[in-house]
């Protein structure tokens, strides 16, 4: 079997992953008007990207939030408060250039009457129900342009190129996201004749009662072999 036939095998298996785990499908249904809080809210967002040998980066900013009501929608608007680095002691020097970084860029934030971010370029248009399907394409493509298979090392290295792009987009609906769990995982074939895989999972928790964003969730994890990595971010409201 030539190395194009067996991608393509490998892409069709991956296929089969796209259904959600432990959930039947269920079709979307239209969004409703949201009641928007009067009161400030807490805006969390946690980053972690795992570095070889176990060690870690990990990133915490907390922005100070309120909502202004916007013809029928409403203005997010709101100010970094407070930000938290833990690095390997060989990076403390970015670690400190990064605590002293405001990345309040993306706000504020319009919102339409249900929630939804408007005119979002970084986001696309895409919800976090989409993020996994948006993420895989993603990886898809970056591997896509091989004409050989791929080291372990570039095999990883390129796993963390594109996660870090992928995580650089916000879901249009990360404010009322669609609740749930999704979890897509695709094999890879490597040079050295090891086996490798890539999963991206996204889980999205919100208010009950209020639709409101509690905990949204996307992970990408690497396994070469018997080694893995994992990488992510968590957007959380208080």
């Amino acid at each position: 079997m030539t190395d194009s036939k067996r991608r393509r095998v490998l892409r069709a298996l991956g296929a089969l992953a796209l259904l959600p785990m432990g959930a039947t499908h269920v079709i979307a249904s239209p969004r409703k008007p949201v009641a928007f809080p009067q009161h400030p809210i807490r805006l969390r967002r946690k980053l972690v990207r795992s570095l070889r040998g176990g060690a870690a980066i990990e990133v915490v900013r907390d922005w100070s939030c309120k909502f202004e009501k916007l013809g029928a929608g409403a203005r997010l608007s709101g100010q970094q408060v407070a930000v938290s680095v833990q690095v390997p002691p060989p990076l403390k020097a970015m670690a400190a250039i990064e605590e002293q970084r405001d990345a309040s860029g993306f706000l504020p934030l319009e919102l339409d009457r249900t929630g939804l971010i408007v005119d979002w370029s970084q986001g696309q248009g895409v919800g976090a129900r989409q993020a996994v399907r948006q993420a895989i394409e993603m990886f898809d493509d970056a591997f896509a342009n091989a004409s050989e298979r791929q080291t372990a090392a570039d095999f990883v290295t390129n796993i963390g190129k594109t996660a870090a792009e992928m995580v650089s987009q916000i879901p249009q609906d990360l404010i009322y996201p669609v609740p749930g769990t999704r979890i897509d995982t695709r094999p890879v074939e490597l040079s050295e004749g090891l086996s490798g895989s890539y999963e991206v999972a996204v889980t999205v928790e919100v208010d009950p009662v209020s639709g409101l964003l509690r905990t949204f969730e996307r992970t990408v994890a690497t396994t070469v072999g018997y080694t893995s990595r994992q990488s992510g971010e968590v957007w959380e409201i208080a």
